[in-house]
């Protein structure tokens, strides 16, 4: 299970935010994910409206952040605690994905797009299909544009007409995972 960071505004509105963090990690959950939501926490002891409370939350917020294994900045307004969860996310090397109130709000599933490589029947080791993969992981993107182009520029560098490889942007599906239960998750 994924452990996703919800980055959201709580500023503002609080009542409305703090329904919207919620459901933000409403969300992850039903995404097969494991959601942490400082801004849920932190405020039930600490003073958001005291200065020395406040960054004191924001830096432990931060401080659990690098345990994640992604970001998620769910809706369209970015708060200045928030550009800073940003911030240290990129520089952690934390993937940031966007999530729209409308996803959330809909339940739309994430998709996730990746870049099928298809050999040709006429290469010597015959035709064959497989995701492409970057130390040993299938390569995602969020949007099928940004699968697109990362295909469109590795067909122009294989160079000649006469090529054996193609490569083709594709969503992926969920995928069973084996776990260490007798069952089956699904994995995006």
């Amino acid at each position: 299970m994924k452990q996703v960071y919800i980055c959201s505004p709580y500023a503002g509105n609080i009542e409305e935010n703090i329904r919207f963090a919620k459901a933000a990690c409403r969300y992850a959950m039903k995404q097969g994910c494991a959601p942490i939501a400082p801004h849920l926490l932190y405020p039930q002891f600490l003073n958001d409206t005291i200065p020395m409370e406040r960054e004191a939350g924001i830096q432990m917020g931060l401080r659990v952040l690098a345990s994640c294994e992604e970001l998620w900045v769910c809706g369209s307004r970015i708060s200045e605690g928030m550009e800073k969860e940003i911030a240290e996310a990129k520089q952690l090397g934390i993937p940031v994905r966007r999530i729209s109130a409308e996803q959330i709000q809909k339940e739309q599933a994430i998709r996730q797009y990746g870049i099928l490589a298809r050999r040709s029947a006429l290469s010597i080791c015959g035709s064959a299909e497989a995701w492409l993969k970057q130390d040993g992981e299938p390569v995602t993107f969020d949007t099928y544009e940004e699968a697109a182009a990362e295909a469109r520029r590795l067909n122009e560098g294989m160079g000649p007409v006469n090529r054996t490889v193609e490569y083709f942007p594709k969503e992926k599906s969920p995928l069973p995972e084996e776990t260490s239960s007798f069952g089956m998750s699904m994995r995006i």
